[in-house]
């Protein structure tokens, strides 16, 4: 028993179990919670209060998160808060008032999406490689979805969480047996000087804070057209079988930039990678925005829904490792991971509003100027080029 336990230790499989579960659970309690609350009979509007009070409380406790993760540890807070999620789940199934749906999803929302940060910077830090491991987080997410939907039409809604449960715990599982080269802070920060380091060493980070508004654009643009792409491929005339058949794929087309990542990431500047996320999401929201014909919109949605927020998230790791006290980088992950979901807010609601006012292309529109922005932005940015971090190699 114990020869097993010390060959599983920080092996591939405990890797593997990690991501791919991680993500099979974000898809199971995510991908259809609209569709879970309106057949529970709620308004629509309610559904769009539980969706928007989970995404804020996630954002507002994202930092204090991070900061936990970089005091005590990311071990023990993450396990705590992968049981919690768990339990959480499992009130959430029986729930029928309101206000508890409401808590119970934000609090399971906020928990497994506090620990992303973590999660994703563990893929730089195991000893296979980043797309070696990351590549189980895009299958586990696509699977998860299509899963999540048989589950739902063989089974019962509630058999969604349920799965949602039992992926985390293997999940849990797997997360025991790494052992990424991450430092962990089990005492008081202290940054490479010798001197404690604190919040309001990164808040007066003014090149941080200048990332942050980049990031904040970046994650607006992906946002947003993530959010009405479905829709907007619908609206176009495809059967909704079609669409989601293009949108699989669409997840796919991530995986190349996974797999690859050990070959250009380390090579290439942070000002570079981020000035082609945002290159992808003009071609993107170009095509979009001018109603281009729909071969061309199949392909756009190929080259610009998953890759640049899969090329964003590897880049965000490169930056932030970059620009950030080494004691501090989760709770800078965490901080950026805010912006992120602040900039997905705003944009979500102008995005809703525009299309209901004058429709789709002028809403798409809108999203090429933002991503115009973020790309002047980053090329005004003046940050060392990171290749010396080797995190990806």
């Amino acid at each position: 028993m114990n020869r097993l336990l010390a060959r599983y230790t920080n092996s591939y499989l405990s890797y593997v179990l990690l991501y791919l579960f991680y993500n099979i659970g974000f898809a199971a309690f995510s991908a259809l919670i609209s569709v879970y609350l309106i057949d529970k009979g709620y308004a629509a509007s309610q559904v769009s209060l539980v969706v928007s009070v989970a995404a804020l409380a996630a954002m507002l406790t994202q930092p204090v998160i991070g900061s936990l993760t970089d005091r005590f540890g990311m071990r023990r807070v993450n396990l705590i808060m992968f049981v919690t999620a768990c339990v959480a789940a499992f009130v959430f199934i029986f729930a029928r008032a309101f206000a508890l749906v409401l808590s119970m999803y934000a609090l399971m929302y906020l928990l497994i999406n506090g620990a992303n940060p973590v999660v994703e910077r563990m893929a730089t830090s195991s000893p296979y490689g980043y797309g070696k491991v990351r590549m189980w987080g895009t299958l586990g997410f696509a699977a998860g979805t299509q899963v999540a939907g048989l589950v739902y039409d063989y089974f019962s809604p509630e058999s969604l969480y349920v799965l949602f449960i039992g992926a985390m715990v293997v999940c849990i599982i797997g997360f025991l047996g790494t052992q990424p080269r991450i430092p962990e802070a089990e005492v008081a920060n202290v940054a490479s000087d010798g001197e404690p380091v604190s919040m309001r060493d990164l808040v007066t980070n003014k090149k941080f804070l200048y990332y942050l508004v980049i990031e904040m654009l970046l994650c607006g643009v992906t946002g947003g057209a993530y959010s009405f792409i479905p829709s907007y491929l619908t609206n176009l005339g495809l059967p909704a079988a079609t669409a989601s058949t293009i949108l699989s794929v669409a997840v796919v087309c991530e995986l190349p930039l996974i797999l690859l990542s050990a070959k250009f990431m380390d090579k290439v500047p942070n000002k570079t990678l981020l000035m082609c996320c945002f290159g992808m999401l003009v071609v993107q929201t170009l095509i979009y925005g001018l109603a281009l014909p729909l071969p061309l919109i199949i392909v756009a949605t190929f080259i610009g829904k998953h890759p640049p927020a899969m090329l964003n998230i590897m880049t965000n790791m490169k930056v932030v490792n970059t620009i950030v006290d080494p004691r501090q980088q989760i709770t800078g992950l965490a901080l950026a991971k805010a912006a992120q979901n602040l900039g997905t807010i705003i944009a979500n609601n102008i995005c809703g509003r525009m299309i209901d006012a004058f429709g789709y292309p002028p809403m798409f529109c809108f999203l090429l100027g933002m991503a115009a922005a973020g790309m002047l932005l980053s090329l005004l940015f003046q940050v060392p080029s990171g290749n010396d971090k080797k995190l990806f190699s």
